[in-house]
């Protein structure tokens, strides 16, 4: 039976063979599923949750209730970017992640790594751990 995500990695399409890799061994070692997810369905999103954002900074909306947002919202526990671009690529999610909610963006050479994938995952758990997460038990 598969386990419910207890986070989610946001990946670029470049990187997703290394996550998927990091993925089965870090559910493997440490019991907790990972949710992979596209980048490029959250970028497509990107423009319309700026707007939002713009909205709310003029009070113009009451919450920003970006698509971005809600999308990143579905999954539970804390959020890895992934990507080989730059460091811009794997920052610009950051400020759609609800908040109290961990973020970590990985990119560049580490990225295509998996032992340097799971080892971000792990840290972001860690750094977090007391309050959102908790291994699945069989």
């Amino acid at each position: 039976m598969r386990r419910p995500p207890a986070m989610q990695w946001i990946c670029a399409s470049g990187v997703l063979a290394a996550a998927q890799s990091a993925a089965a061994a870090f559910e493997r070692e440490h019991g907790l599923a990972v949710e992979l997810r596209d980048l490029a369905d959250g970028a497509a999103q990107l423009e319309a949750s700026v707007a939002c954002e713009t909205h709310w900074r003029r009070g113009l909306r009451a919450r920003v209730d970006s698509p971005l947002e809600c999308w990143i919202a579905r999954v539970p526990g804390p959020v890895l970017c992934i990507t080989e671009g730059a460091r811009a690529q794997a920052e610009a999610l950051r400020a759609f992640v609800p908040a109290g909610r961990g973020y970590l963006g990985l990119w560049g050479e580490e990225a295509l790594q998996a032992d340097a994938i799971a080892l971000a995952a792990w840290q972001l758990v860690q750094a977090g751990a007391g309050r959102c997460l908790a291994p699945a038990v069989d």
